[in-house]
């Protein structure tokens, strides 16, 4: 009987044995195809970027009512929101908006975006336009720079639109989501993993296809701002939190002036936006909520946070005078008004449309000053 049992037992270790095998040969063999042929391009590969491509994620939101209940978010084949490369794409008015999420408004849907939107409104003027949206959720100048060494560049556009400034307060160095999107500075091993096989990243974009069309998305956001929470500040706090600025506004500095330089050294056109928030100075002109008290963390309200994105802004705006680049100030044209936003700073399709209207008032004119531009503004 122990025989027996001994022989049942090395059987199972055999078998179990084998079925590693097979796997392994079978992960080894997928791995190998895919690199060579890959027909799901779930990825553009640049040489430290790589972005999602040719995805459609159907959001279902139950948990926000200021967004709607079915979201669209696609990507094409550049890894980009917006439509591919034309034929003749030297010809056209190419122009790309980088950002972070507040430009990449995940939780719009494609044709609700402001970059979409703002395309629409400038073709009017410029029928040969093209414009599309390289937002990254989370991503800071650190990676702008990356995603603009390494892949646009290369697309080279007529201009670029940089909406910076939240993702910069108090950054030094690659945000983790900066981190996502760009190799050899992973955020753990699970990630080392993912972004080097193909087999794995194919499975795990797969997943996130059928998850996001399952899911009923808790989008956080501002239900009610007269019954958030509030925070008071003193004058010395708020005065403690500026202080506290200096070198982290000395590097934002730095990283535009580089975004702008290599704009220019590359024949793209540089423009800069301010960043907008709802929260900062006096009262919401929709609920009539107080902006200045709401709390955003242990140790910052609204006003404080409105107070030191502003310095940042004023980097912003500095750096455009100095450099002699268009700066669109949206921080001080977009109204604060929850109508606008979902929560403090991302934008509702209400507040996507508003921030197309400002946008394209400026941008037209800057667009017909480009070399080469076709169409123009109507009797110039």
């Amino acid at each position: 009987m122990p025989e027996k049992i001994k022989e049942k037992g090395t059987m199972s270790r055999s078998r179990i044995l084998y079925a590693l095998y097979l796997f392994f040969i079978v992960f080894l063999s997928l791995e190998i195809i895919l690199r060579f042929y890959n027909p799901f391009h779930f990825r553009v590969k640049g040489n430290r970027i790589v972005l999602p491509a040719n995805e459609r994620l159907v959001i279902h939101n139950t948990g926000n009512p200021r967004l709607d209940p079915v979201i669209i978010n696609s990507r094409n084949s550049l890894g980009f929101r917006g439509p591919e490369k034309p034929a003749g794409f030297d010809q056209c008015l190419s122009v790309v908006t980088v950002g972070g999420s507040a430009t990449e408004c995940h939780f719009l849907s494609d044709d609700k975006t402001w970059p979409w939107l703002l395309a629409g409104e400038l073709k009017k003027s410029f029928p040969s336009l093209w414009l599309n949206n390289a937002g990254l959720d989370g991503h800071s100048t650190f990676g702008h720079q990356v995603l603009l060494n390494d892949y646009l560049v290369a697309i080279r556009p007529k201009l670029i639109l940089f909406l910076t400034g939240m993702n910069e307060i108090e950054n030094e160095g690659l945000t983790f989501h900066d981190k996502q999107n760009i190799r050899n500075t992973y955020n753990g091993f699970l990630h080392f993993i993912f972004n080097n096989s193909e087999a794995l990243n194919l499975g795990l974009n797969l997943v996130r296809r059928h998850q996001a069309q399952q899911m009923n998305n808790a989008i956080n956001g501002l239900q009610d701002l007269r019954k958030d929470e509030r925070l008071v500040m003193t004058e010395q706090q708020v005065a403690e939190r500026r202080q506290r600025q200096a070198g982290f506004l000395a590097g934002y500095r730095q990283r535009l002036v580089q975004l702008i330089d290599t704009c220019r050294t590359h024949a793209i056109e540089p423009v800069c936006m301010t960043q907008p928030d709802l929260l900062g100075r006096g009262r919401d002109s929709a609920t009539g909520a107080d902006l200045e008290m709401l709390k955003i963390d242990t140790d910052s309200n609204g006003k404080c946070l409105w107070t030191v994105l502003e310095m940042y802004n004023d980097v912003t705006r500095q750096v455009c005078r100095e450099k002699k680049v268009a700066v669109i100030d949206l921080a001080s044209e977009m109204p604060k008004n929850s109508l606008y936003y979902y929560d403090h700073s991302h934008f509702t399709n209400e507040g996507a449309k508003k921030v197309a209207e400002i946008t394209a008032i400026h941008l037209k004119d800057i667009l017909s000053q480009l070399p080469g531009a076709v169409g123009g503004m109507p009797g110039k």
